[in-house]
């Protein structure tokens, strides 16, 4: 197995002396990819870091951690790991398993990477991901977007497998002496990828064998197209911000509209995630007649038609900065209540504390910089991570008031205080009492 080639094509590889984070989670494919980026770290001049995310989502799920941890300890690799319990935190939200799984396991991914000054992240997805993907979307609907199907690059995210066979892989790991563990939920036909995995592929394949590449050959294409489109629509938009005039949008190719759209959603701190055909099309009608109105948007955000200039934005955005003073105050929909107790006094559930000698406390809304080291932690990890594994569902995640002391963030309401600010055992403590105003 050869990936070099495919490696230097796309810019995988880290600058001299820098790192590669590889996430295993100690399957057949990322034991592969953690053994192949080993072997060739000396002679290109980078070093490998491994990490596992534990979902707890399985009884043989510490089985799965400390087998990826034991192979780590035989490359001599070092280990880093995390996890959730994902289910509690599914339930929640609201949310699937499998999307809430993802989106802690990659929060994990860049917040390690950050620390260890990792350049790149590497996944195992291989060509047989690429099918299944991009023949998941098809049966969504979707779009060129959806049909480029996963991308060998994706900021420092890279899959150098991406192009590789599972033979491949399996035939790399006999040659190499090499075991790993089966995820049982691989086997479970109620998830829809392994109903195509197990079932449609393999149907597909009696009719033309080479079914993963030709659709991978597919993807690559559509992937260019879709790129030089969005270079088309990228002209019409901003240098930055989500506010637009809506003749930008009457000018452009009515086959770019729907692009402009959705590259100015992209823009928004929740992104595009969730957005329909529907939404796109409805602000796309809205942003052509030019005549005034709303279209509500996923995750609390919404279009806005208003003078000529079309605008996304949060429904009720939160409120800028405030100075806190002791007594009552007020910011955005929250009351916030401050004042000096013992550090032994008894704590409330919805009060935060921090040392009594701060100043300049502000209370703000938090940003994706933010990042809090509470106690008895592993490190300091994004306060978008934080919330989301206490279930804060994502359209109230941007109104959780944020406590600033000179400008950092010291302690955020449902999360805790950050490890700088926390009160000694004694002496006296600020009492940050959070309740949200009845209206």
């Amino acid at each position: 197995m050869e990936l070099l080639g495919w490696m230097e094509q796309w810019n995988m590889l880290p600058p001299t002396g820098g790192t590669v984070l590889c996430a295993v989670s100690g399957g057949r494919d990322s034991v592969c990819l953690l053994h192949y980026l080993h072997s060739i770290a000396d002679d290109c001049g980078f070093a490998v870091a491994a990490a596992h995310y534990n979902h707890h989502m399985r009884p043989t799920a510490q089985r799965d951690e400390d087998f990826v941890r034991r192979l780590c300890r035989q490359l001599r690799v070092p280990f880093y790991t995390d996890g959730a319990d994902v289910v509690a935190v599914a339930e929640k939200t609201g949310r699937g398993v499998e999307e809430t799984g993802r989106e802690l396991r990659y929060a994990f991914l860049q917040e390690l990477a950050d620390r260890i000054g990792a350049q790149r992240i590497a996944t195992a997805h291989h060509m047989g991901d690429q099918a299944e993907t991009v023949l998941l979307n098809l049966l969504r609907g979707t779009g060129p977007e959806g049909l480029a199907g996963i991308p060998p690059v994706r900021g420092r995210l890279i899959r150098p497998l991406l192009n590789t066979p599972r033979q491949e892989i399996e035939l790399y790991l006999q040659r190499n002496g090499l075991q790993h563990v089966e995820d049982e939920t691989n086997e479970s036909m109620a998830f829809a990828r392994n109903r195509l995995r197990r079932t449609v592929l393999p149907e597909l394949e009696q009719i033309n064998p080479a079914l993963r590449q030709n659709i991978a050959r597919t993807a690559a294409i559509v992937r260019g197209e879709d790129e030089y489109l969005n270079r088309l629509a990228g002209e019409y938009l901003p240098k930055e911000g989500t506010r637009l005039p809506c003749d930008s949008i009457r000018s452009a190719p009515s086959v770019l509209r729907p692009r402009i759209v959705r590259l100015l959603m992209a823009r928004l701190e929740t992104g595009k995630k969730d957005v329909s055909a529907t939404h796109i099309e409805a602000v796309v009608r809205m942003a052509e007649e030019c005549r005034g109105g709303m279209v509500s948007l996923p995750a609390g955000m919404v279009a806005l038609c208003r003078d000529g200039q079309l605008l996304l934005t949060e429904q009720n955005a939160p409120a800028d900065a405030v100075s806190l003073a002791e007594g009552q105050n007020c910011w955005g929909g929250w009351e916030i209540t401050v004042r000096r107790v013992p550090c032994n006094a008894e704590k409330k559930e919805n009060a935060l504390y921090l040392r009594s000698d701060v100043s300049q406390m502000q209370a703000d809304r938090w940003n994706s910089r933010d990042r809090l080291t509470l106690p008895d932690s592993r490190g300091a990890r994004s306060v978008k991570r934080l919330l989301t594994e206490r279930g804060i569902p994502p359209e109230q995640r941007a109104h959780i008031p944020c406590i600033r002391v000179e400008g950092k963030a010291a302690a955020v309401y449902a999360v805790g205080t950050d490890l700088e600010f926390v009160p000694a055992k004694t002496g006296e403590a600020a009492e940050i009492i959070i309740c949200p105003i009845e209206r």
